[in-house]
């Protein structure tokens, strides 16, 4: 019955979330993960947080997912380090905001439009 079928065997694997990452402050399964993969659990603070509790994604946790096929890794890998296209952080801006030719209010009250930042 089994003699033509090739035994796969699965592939674990973990990913650092960093502070940039798409999934930091989203719950575990609100990510769609590729055919054939799923979610083992987070670690954090050499804790494992399993996936049945559905725990918030925070940056420096490991997510461990398994691909049942080891074809899938890939797209596992793919999937799971997706991150903002710019330094993010759900608490904190780091974009330094910049004037430019637009209007200025002086310390005085009084608008002014001769100031220019580069």
């Amino acid at each position: 019955m089994f003699k033509n079928q090739q035994t796969l065997e699965p592939s674990l694997f973990g990913v650092l979330i960093e502070a940039n990452s798409f999934y930091c402050g989203i719950h575990l399964t609100e990510i769609k993960l590729p055919e054939q993969c799923v979610f083992l659990g987070i670690l954090r603070d050499s804790q494992v947080v399993s996936a049945t509790d559905n725990p918030t994604i925070l940056a420096e946790d490991y997510i461990l997912a398994i691909a049942t096929n080891p074809m899938m890794i890939p797209a596992l890998k793919v999937t799971l380090k997706k991150i903002h296209s710019v330094d993010y952080c759900l608490n904190i801006c780091l974009l330094e905001a910049r004037p430019t030719t637009s209007q200025f209010v002086d310390s005085d009250g009084t608008n002014s439009f001769n100031s220019t930042y580069h």
